[in-house]
């Protein structure tokens, strides 16, 4: 799959005719679709904004908390580094947890003086399996 068709799938699983400019029905905030990478990049660009990502689910601490990894390589490498943290309660999306997901959410960017935290995602809807790439 080339970026010009995954681009599109992604504005296609969020019901967005265009990627970045989509209103979210509950909020007048305008709904981005980052990567996550760019996301981990550059936190405060989207603090407190509504966002639509996708990425793979996992635990993501000794608490059992559940984050979402750039990829199932580092879900299980455990790199942390590489996530953010979900605000959601893992019984009510058990049957996703080790797939890769879309989802919307409302990004919170760590302080600037946490380096190692990519901060959080809360206020979490449309979670459902992204088919695209699982072969499982």
């Amino acid at each position: 799959m080339n970026r010009r068709e995954l681009v599109g799938a992604l504005a296609a699983s969020f019901g967005c005719s265009s990627v970045s400019a989509s209103k979210v029905a509950s909020s007048d905030k305008v709904l981005a679709a980052p990567s996550l990478i760019r996301l981990i990049a550059n936190p405060s660009s989207f603090d407190g904004r509504r966002l639509g990502v996708v990425g793979y689910l996992a635990n993501n601490g000794v608490d059992r908390a559940l984050g979402l990894y750039v990829s199932e390589v580092d879900a299980r490498n455990f790199i942390v580094p590489n996530s953010v943290d979900l605000r959601i309660e893992e019984s009510s999306i058990e049957s996703l947890i080790g797939k890769y997901v879309t989802l919307a959410g409302t990004y919170h960017a760590p302080p600037e003086a946490v380096s190692t935290y990519n901060g959080y995602l809360d206020h979490i809807s449309n979670l459902k399996a992204w088919g695209l790439g699982d072969s499982r």
